[in-house]
C-alpha cells in the first residue's frame, strides 16, 4: 500500500476529470434524463451497499470502500454493463477482503441481501421473487470489477487520520470543558 497519498494509485488513477465522468454517463444520463436523478440512483444504492454491509456486520470502514468501488465502476461503465443490485455485494464482498476485515462467507452475504432486499427494497423486483442473483455470480462479478478498476485497490479514507485528531485534540477539550464548568 501506497503511504502517500500523492503516489498511490487512488490520486494517480482514480482523481476523475468531470468531463471524462460525463463521457462515460451520457448513456445513464439519456435514460435517467438528467444529472440528478443520476446522482439519486448513486444515492439510492450507497444506502443498499449500507445495508448489505450492517447486515453482515462489517466495519464502516469496510463499508465506505465498498462505496468507493462502487462509484469507481460506474464513474467508467454505464448501469447497463452490470446490474448495480449485482455489483453491490461484489464491492462489499472485495472490500471485505482489502481492508483485512477477514473474507466474508459467501452464504451469509447472499443470505444477508435476500434478507435486506425482502424487508426494505422487495417493491423494486417486479417477479416478487426477490434478490435473483447467486454467490457465483458475485464471484464473477468481482474479477469484472477488479479488471474495470485495473486492480488499484488502494483508497484513502479520513478514518484514521480523524481518529488522530480527535485524540490530538481531547485533552484540550477536557481544558475548555473544565473552563465551561468553571463558568457556569
Amino acid at each position: 500500500m501506497a503511504r502517500s497519498f500523492w503516489r498511490s494509485s487512488n490520486y494517480l488513477e482514480w482523481l476523475l476529470d468531470r468531463q471524462d465522468v460525463m463521457i462515460h454517463r451520457a448513456n445513464d444520463l439519456k435514460i435517467l434524463g438528467s444529472e440528478e436523478e443520476y446522482q439519486k440512483v448513486m444515492l439510492f444504492f450507497t444506502d443498499v451497499i449500507q445495508a448489505f454491509g450492517k447486515s453482515v456486520e462489517v466495519r464502516q470502514q469496510v463499508i465506505a470502500t465498498a462505496l468507493v468501488y462502487f462509484k469507481r465502476f460506474y464513474s467508467r461503465n454505464s448501469f447497463k454493463t452490470i446490474d448495480p443490485w449485482l455489483m453491490a455485494p461484489s464491492c462489499l464482498f472485495l472490500a471485505s477482503k482489502v481492508e483485512e476485515f477477514g473474507v466474508v462467507s459467501q452464504k451469509n452475504l447472499m443470505t444477508s441481501c435476500r434478507n435486506v432486499v425482502h424487508s426494505h427494497y422487495l417493491i423494486y423486483f417486479p417477479d416478487g421473487y426477490g434478490y435473483p442473483y447467486r454467490a457465483q455470480d458475485v464471484l464473477e462479478c468481482e474479477f469484472i470489477l477488479l479488471e474495470a478498476m485495473d486492480c488499484s485497490l488502494v483508497v484513502f479514507h479520513p478514518y484514521r487520520p480523524l481518529v488522530q485528531f480527535c485524540d490530538e485534540l481531547r485533552p484540550q477539550m477536557h481544558e475548555y470543558a473544565d473552563v465551561l464548568l468553571e463558568r457556569a
